[in-house]
């Protein structure tokens, strides 16, 4: 916004007892510009009057002006909901009069106000209608802007491998422009998703960064966001000491209004710190102290955490039903968290994006293929006449004596061939017409049928998502309820009948995890990360030993040395974890046999992974159906026959292949081949 003096702003004032509304309306508009680093009250007054001068007037982009300068001094003031509406109240007004200049301000600013109160399906919408302005007219620093505010979006509905993918983009541009200016905040929102996808070592390197460029000079927003976040990745690194001295340093950064809320993250965090080295007293205090800020501020996800962690602390103390209290809180400030349909919505937006660039491209591709056609039409056409006039030549030489009936000849053969072009491009026209005329049904037929099927599937995951989200949070009480009981109650057979419900709950909780990962997985966007088997597996397996029935089970890990594989972490996760698990949950229980599971992973011409293990065994009767869903090869353990038909469903993603063998020794072996995406 521009400065004017005093003397500007009363000459200004006294114009507007002119008689010309189109006048006074851009008077009042200068005059919003004046007030609007220093009077919020009087710059809104001043665009509210600009708006009526220029609805008097009729001028169109007056009005849109006006109402954007609306918009923009509610959203200072902080009332977002009005400033959406006169955004879009301008917005509309510059769409029906093609003001396409101002169209990317208006988006990108009522993307912002979206943002900030939680409507985050609208945000996306608006901010990728302002990157395709911002990319149609070439500005590189825009779009990287663009770039990074949708990631941000991404980021706050925990979508952080989109998230990754903007933010990459950004500094990918701001480097080859070599423009960095800003690009510590986007490299801070790397760390934070990179932390959240709990590769902490890959986040630190962000930050690092970050802290590296302060040195040099940055605002201490950035600075007290790098020491957050690495106080974070650290901290779930183990490593608590450098945890502290980061969490403490971002404090002493974090005094003014603007940064409480890393006061509330830091102090939440000490908290964990001072109860992993036992002083609980200290620990309750960081909590109450970033609880009762959290409240304050109407941070749910920190007001949630903290009763987690007061509940934790309830539990270890044996208050159990103070901890059962929190607990509950707890879950209910989840479910308010994120509204399941914010995600369809934000699919449907990220679908109709790539599918208008599609589009684009198909329609260039189609003008280029005609142009060639019509250039080949022209081309055969001169070479056949070309041809025509060459054998005239050559038989008027030849023949000089019969020259005049020759070239009536050639000229009624020449008519004749003329109409015979103009009967085949006639047909040729017809044949055009009808082939287009079918291949229009035929697109309206596939569009119809991929509409009702994208719509079947939706409402399949949706219904699969909310029923699955609707149960669990009476199965977390009805859990709550047994773990109670069986603290008060004494009488046996009431305690086994409690138990008995217990594990019924948790069985059924644990299969509508898995319907879950279903919906997770089809979903899912595949991702092309470098893979760490070692640790992946080591993961998995320790897990794993952590149940009773591995304790005696030997595990054998064969890994090819320097194996180099890119692929999606969390389908191949989902994959090994419920091989592994397999081969430990239905290990045999024989004190004549050392149980073993063998895990292969080595690479031919695509990734071969192989689970072994010398357990109970399946039927080959049963081996064709054990990839179907609820189908259970055993009925020695607990299972819902989700686990293999989740392991199929991942492989097929991953467009690879899964089939049940038997090794020479008779073991069970599962063999798993992922082509390199």
């Amino acid at each position: 916004m521009s400065h004017l003096y005093a003397d500007d702003i009363d000459s200004l004032k006294a114009i507007l007892s002119t008689q010309d509304f189109a006048e006074k309306a851009e008077v009042a508009r200068q005059l919003f510009v004046a007030y609007s680093n220093s009077n919020l009250d009087s710059a809104l007054y001043f665009a509210k009057v600009s708006s009526e001068y220029a609805t008097y007037a009729g001028d169109s982009l007056l009005l849109s002006r006006a109402e954007f300068c609306i918009g923009w001094a509610l959203d200072n003031k902080g009332f977002y909901q009005d400033a959406i509406d006169h955004y879009a109240k301008s917005l509309s007004i510059a769409n029906n009069n093609n003001y396409d200049s101002r169209k990317k301000y208006i988006l990108n600013n009522l993307a912002n106000a979206n943002y900030l109160v939680g409507n985050y399906d609208d945000a996306l919408k608006y901010h990728f209608e302002s990157l395709r302005i911002r990319e149609q007219e070439g500005n590189m620093l825009e779009v990287a802007i663009s770039l990074n505010n949708i990631g941000l979006v991404y980021y706050k509905i925990r979508d952080f491998k989109n998230a990754i993918s903007f933010f990459n983009q950004s500094v990918k541009i701001k480097k080859e422009i070599q423009n960095e200016q800003d690009i510590e905040s986007v490299l801070v929102n790397l760390g934070l998703c990179y932390s959240e996808l709990e590769q902490y070592k890959k986040a630190i390197e962000y930050f690092d960064q970050v802290l590296n460029i302060c040195q040099e000079g940055c605002s201490d927003r950035m600075k007290i966001e790098a020491l957050n976040g690495a106080g974070i990745a650290n901290y779930n690194l183990g490593e608590i000491v450098e945890a502290d001295r980061y969490f403490n340093s971002s404090n002493e950064l974090a005094v003014g209004e603007d940064y409480q809320v890393y006061r509330v993250i830091n102090d939440h965090y000490l908290a964990k710190v001072k109860l992993d080295r036992d002083e609980l007293e200290e620990a309750k205090s960081y909590i109450n102290r970033s609880l009762a800020l959290a409240e304050h501020l109407g941070y749910r996800t920190w007001i949630r955490d903290n009763y987690q962690l007061l509940g934790k602390i309830k539990f270890d103390e044996g208050e159990f039903k103070e901890a059962y209290k929190y607990q509950i809180i707890y879950d209910s400030l989840s479910s308010l968290i994120l509204n399941e349909e914010v995600i369809q919505n934000l699919t449907q937006i990220q679908v109709e994006y790539r599918e208008r660039e599609n589009i684009e491209t198909i329609s260039n591709q189609k003008s280029e293929l005609s142009k060639r056609t019509t250039l080949l039409v022209l081309s055969a056409i001169i070479i056949l006449l070309a041809i025509v006039i060459l054998v005239i030549l050559y038989k008027s030489n030849h023949h000089r004596r019969k020259v005049n009936k020759e070239l009536s000849v050639a000229n009624e053969k020449l008519s004749e061939a003329n109409d015979t072009i103009e009967r085949q491009n006639q047909e040729l026209t017809d044949v055009n017409f009808k082939l287009e005329e079918i291949v229009k049904d035929r697109t309206k037929e596939l569009k119809a049928t991929n509409a009702a099927l994208l719509k079947s599937n939706n409402e399949l995951d949706n219904f699969i998502y909310k029923t699955s989200h609707d149960i669990r949070g009476p199965l977390a009480t009805l859990q709550g309820v047994c773990n109670v009981a069986l603290i008060d109650i004494k009488d046996e057979r009431a305690i086994d009948y409690f138990q008995k419900l217990g594990n019924t709950a948790r069985n059924l909780n644990e299969i509508l995890s898995k319907l879950l990962i279903i919906n997770q997985i089809n979903n899912s966007l595949i991702s092309d990360d470098k893979i760490d088997f070692d640790s992946l597996i080591d993961s998995i397996v320790k897990e794993q030993k952590t149940l009773k029935r591995a304790k005696n089970i030997s595990v054998n890990k064969e890994i090819d040395d320097n194996l180099y594989f890119k692929s999606d972490v969390d389908l191949l996760k989902i994959i090994l974890n419920n091989l592994i698990g397999n081969s430990f949950k239905f290990y045999n229980t024989s004190n004549r046999l050392d149980s073993f599971v063998t895990i292969r992973i080595f690479k031919e011409k695509d990734l071969v992974m192989q689970v072994i293990d010398n357990g109970i065994g399946i039927e080959d009767k049963a081996s064709d159906k054990i990839f179907e869903i609820f189908s259970k090869a055993s009925e020695m353990a607990d299972s819902a026959g989700l686990g293999l038909y989740l392991v199929k469903l991942a492989v097929e993603k991953l467009e690879g292949e899964i089939a049940l063998v038997k090794t020479e020794e008779g073991h069970t072996c599962f063999h798993v081949t992922i082509p390199q995406g």
